[in-house]
């Protein structure tokens, strides 16, 4: 909707406020249903269950747990077909070795996201301001989230604009809306209709959320809430941008993808040998030489580096975090640290 091209009347009459009282609480309990609570659109939060699975996704990680796997199987081999308990004891703690490492790896990416995830909830409580609002003939305080569309809110010097709002009354009111203009000076608001199409930093007659106060004080009408405000579409599209994986990740996955053909080459070159040396195609000849191919195959694995990796990166994230950096993922360290340039404008805006 554009208000801005509307007489302040105009807008007043269609939310079905009275100026000087403000809304009733039956019409804000109505409002709240049709158009929700004040607040941006969240993701939806991974359970801690998926959260600690996500890092067994990882290519690395699967040729690890097949590493395990062999592990087992090559200690069981030698347990009951060789008689052999030192090589068994020896495949047996290699595997728990290696299985330890992964586990290391995925609690360490875990604390790092759930911690990661409790700061930046925390922060969400905290931007939870308080904004002076028309109801039932009185001002009172209540929390941004509460506003509903048709409250009259009342901005003065130092508060926020915590909803999209046409201004109904002006006192030499002046707004900084830098974060969706990219202009850091203050705006000089007005209640006059804007007859022609302009652009956001165009509309002085509109205040929106986000924005901030720096001179004077006004009385405006609640146009738009949560998601429909102008700051809720940019969330909106921020959530829709698909992650892209890290050079971290990429590098991992070559590697991964090599170390795959490497032990699948050096199982089968052992089995080829050892069947020659053996002079004949049989369970038994092969049996014979799987344990030994199982064994050269699980070698070829660096089995500590996801948990090396982690651990460098989660140092990286505790000294961001001292520079008041709050990192969500652990490859997100890596990813800035791969950064050569930081584009901005004359105003400093990413």
């Amino acid at each position: 909707m554009e208000f801005y091209k509307k007489a302040k009347e105009e807008v007043i009459a269609e939310f079905l406020v009275d100026p000087k009282t403000g809304l009733t609480d039956e019409q804000v309990l109505k409002q709240r249903e049709l158009y929700g609570e004040n607040k941006l659109p969240d993701e939806e939060e991974e359970s801690y269950l998926a959260t600690f699975l996500k890092s067994f996704k990882e290519p690395i990680v699967i040729v690890l747990l097949g590493a395990v796997a062999l592990s087992f199987v090559s200690s069981y081999h030698a347990f009951h077909f060789q008689n052999d308990s030192k090589h068994g004891l020896e495949a047996m703690y290699e595997a728990i070795a290696i299985l330890i490492l992964i586990l290391i790896n995925a609690f360490l990416g875990f604390y790092q996201e759930i911690s990661a995830r409790k700061s930046l909830n925390a922060l969400k409580e905290m931007n939870n301001r308080y904004v002076t609002v028309l109801r039932n003939g009185q001002f009172e305080k209540i929390y941004s989230t509460e506003l509903v569309t048709g409250d009259i809110v009342k901005a003065s010097i130092g508060d926020f604009v915590e909803a999209d709002v046409r201004w109904i009354e002006t006192n030499e009111l002046q707004v900084i809306e830098s974060h969706l203009t990219g202009e850091a000076d203050a705006i000089s608001k007005h209640t006059e209709a804007i007859l022609e199409t302009t652009e956001l930093g165009d509309r002085h007659n509109m205040g929106f959320s986000g924005s901030s106060v720096s001179g004077g004080q006004g009385l405006g009408i609640v146009v738009a809430v949560g998601e429909h405000t102008e700051l809720g579409k940019i969330a909106k599209l921020i959530q829709a941008v698909e992650n892209r994986t890290s050079p971290l990740q990429n590098t991992v996955h070559k590697l991964t993808k090599t170390l795959m053909l490497v032990s699948a080459g050096i199982v089968v070159f052992t089995l080829v040998v050892g069947i020659i040396q053996a002079g004949e195609l049989s369970i038994a000849s092969i049996t014979s030489v799987l344990s030994t191919s199982i064994a050269l195959a699980v070698a070829s694995i660096p089995d500590a580096l996801p948990a090396v990796l982690s651990i460098v990166l989660t140092i990286g994230a505790a000294k961001m975090a001292k520079n008041k950096g709050l990192i969500k993922s652990l490859n997100s360290v890596e990813t800035l640290g791969s950064t050569s340039y930081i584009c901005s404008d004359k105003t400093g805006t990413l």
